[in-house]
């Protein structure tokens, strides 16, 4: 009964205890502890039982893990040093220093009173003044553009114009057809301008024995090609490229 009792007793819960207030009991037996290993620590530097590298005197083994040590913290120092060098060098390129000048006012800067000078009277001034007879606006005459004259084509006079309308002074309808024969020394060719209206006026035929007769002559003066156009450079006829003759364009076709 009584081992019972005491299983009983052992399966109930462990009271609940802070974490903080177990690290504050067990601060001393750690600081305690911490103690007792650096004495040990000190104890083994001392009799030269800590390992040392194989350069290092034997004898002098005690003293070679405090050198280690104040380079260490000598490094740190001079580490900490610089860096705090080139964070206030840092600051002061960023933050310009701005000079003020303190500057007190001279007695000879002090402003002058100007005395108040009389304006004269507005009936003195009419008095003295002169009277000014008012002056008209300059109204520029308007002087009427002379009429526009109609230009009048320039009928190109030139050897080979003349020779054309003598072979054809006896045609019916001739008179004022050929405006101008323009020579192409490059091509060989010629360029004949007739009058659109005279042109589109005359029946098909006579057209085409026009342009007939015009390309017989060329071709006897030496010409290898000739094309007749309007004045707006309207094709309107053309030798054959295959056979021979002329090939005919429609003239209603132009504007």
């Amino acid at each position: 009964m009584q081992d019972q009792d005491a299983r009983d007793e052992s399966s109930l819960p462990a009271p609940y205890q802070s974490p903080w207030e177990a690290l504050r009991q067990d601060l001393p037996a750690a600081a305690a502890d911490l103690r007792l290993r650096l004495q040990e620590l000190w104890r083994r530097n001392r009799e030269g039982d800590l390992s040392t590298p194989g350069f290092w005197p034997q004898e002098l083994a005690p003293l070679f893990w405090p050198v280690v040590l104040i380079a260490l913290l000598l490094v740190l120092g001079l580490g900490v040093v610089q860096l705090r060098g080139a964070m206030n060098v840092a600051e002061d390129d960023s933050a310009p220093v701005v000079e003020r000048i303190r500057t007190t006012p001279l007695p000879e800067a002090r402003p002058l009173t100007a005395e108040p000078q009389s304006l004269p009277d507005a009936a003195d001034a009419s008095a003295t003044s002169p009277q000014q007879t008012p002056i008209a606006p300059f109204k520029p005459e308007q002087v009427a553009p002379p009429p526009l004259q109609p230009e009048s084509p320039l009928l190109q006079v030139d050897p080979l114009l003349d020779l054309l309308a003598e072979a054809d002074a006896a045609g019916v309808g001739s008179g004022g057809l050929l405006q101008s024969a323009r020579p192409v020394p490059a091509e060989n060719a010629a360029v004949l301008v007739v009058d659109h209206g005279r042109w589109s006026a005359l029946p098909s035929s006579v057209r085409l024995q026009r342009a007939e007769s015009w390309w017989r002559t060329l071709q006897d003066q030496g010409y290898d090609a000739i094309t007749v156009e309007d004045v707006d450079q309207h094709l309107l006829a053309r030798p054959a490229r295959v056979g021979g003759g002329m090939i005919m364009f429609d003239p209603a076709s132009s504007p």
